[in-house]
């Protein structure tokens, strides 16, 4: 069914509760029409049309009002197929898009993107992007991440969320030799706890991290060391040995590392394409990673929810209150950090 062998179709349905639980207690699924949008994957990478299938089989299990669509799989420059872009344009305010794609939803004659248009058409949504780094073989973990005890994740998220909040500055080290410091005075933490209760809420599944934009374009200082997982212009790339990135006034001024040429060629692909090319090696966001049943495993939709670890992202930040605004955003994984809240000691 829906191009996917019954050996995998049986797998999800043996899943189907979990899936439910998410529509019950992430969406508050009631009476809304569903639109569920994915596309096929190819060969060993079918995560994508598996979780896309989980959540339908899931919908009508309760007689929702599910539709299933599929395109061909995306990158961001490129248009999503007519027929999405019809069905989103059809969907009545105050609805439910779940994403799972291999890789973009693409663009959908928009200005706008995606969150911005859920958030103006009051539609609650759930997104998982970014699924063709990831084997088949990787179902069940994402299974493990998407089935936690989510009230202790969101007293642990609300818990950072608040120190965070309250924050002149952040500063992280690693054992790795990551030393860097966040200017986050006036800025807000987002607790990314799977709880999309709201018109227009949404956010990732697996959820599970607190991250925030720093003050500004100028606001870091210091340097990171990618230990865990690093996001390219071909997806993420689980790292076998370090990468060192040095920051200054915000900016990244060098690379070090047997691997940081694939960074590199990333930011020289997207500055190409760029109208403001000089945005794209900014630091956009610190975040730490909290969900328990989370693993590294070269997907940064879930490599940056492990908890034990934290992310740096570069590139824009515009859409979660910060003051960046290009096409790249991409998150850079590092393992055991140790936060500094104005000088105070967190372990999280």
């Amino acid at each position: 069914m829906y191009g996917l062998p019954k050996l995998l179709t049986d797998k999800v349905e043996k899943n189907t509760s979990q899936f439910y639980k998410i529509l019950k207690n992430s969406l508050k699924a009631k009476g809304e029409d569903i639109l569920i949008i994915s596309d096929y994957g190819k060969d060993e990478n079918t995560l994508a049309p598996m979780l896309a299938y989980g959540y339908y089989i899931a919908a009508k299990s309760k007689k929702m009002n599910v539709n299933l669509l599929f395109q061909d799989v995306k990158k961001g420059f490129m248009f999503a197929d007519d027929h999405i872009v019809e069905a989103i344009e059809r969907l009545e305010k105050n609805n439910i898009i779940i994403l799972a794609l291999s890789n973009k939803l693409g663009r959908f004659g928009q200005q706008k993107s995606f969150r911005s248009f859920c958030k103006d058409q009051e539609h609650r949504f759930l997104s998982a992007t970014g699924l063709g780094d990831v084997k088949t073989a990787y179902y069940q973990q994402f299974m493990e991440a998407m089935s936690v005890n989510y009230s202790r994740m969101k007293k642990k998220g609300m818990q950072i969320k608040k120190q965070w909040d309250k924050a002149k500055t952040i500063r992280v080290k690693t054992e790795a030799g990551t030393d860097i410091t966040f200017d986050v005075e006036g800025m807000e933490a987002i607790a990314n706890i799977g709880e999309y209760h709201q018109p227009g809420q949404g956010g990732n599944m697996p959820a599970g991290e607190v991250y925030m934009p720093p003050q500004g374009y100028h606001g870091v200082k210091g340097k990171f060391v990618i230990d865990g997982s690093m996001k390219t212009d071909n997806g993420t790339v689980l790292l076998d040995s370090p990468i060192t990135i040095h920051v200054k006034e915000g900016r990244i001024v060098n690379l070090e590392g047997s691997q940081a040429h694939l960074l590199e060629e990333t930011f020289q692909k997207f500055e190409a394409r760029a109208k403001y090319p000089d945005r794209v090696r900014h630091i956009a966001e610190i975040g730490v990673g909290i969900n328990p049943g989370a693993v590294l495993i070269g997907s940064m939709i879930l490599d940056e929810k492990v908890h034990g670890t934290g992310h740096i992202a570069i590139g824009s930040n515009s859409w979660f209150g910060g003051a960046i605004k290009t096409i790249y955003h991409g998150d850079q994984v590092f393992k055991r950090p140790v936060f500094y809240i104005d000088g105070i000691k967190q372990e999280y």
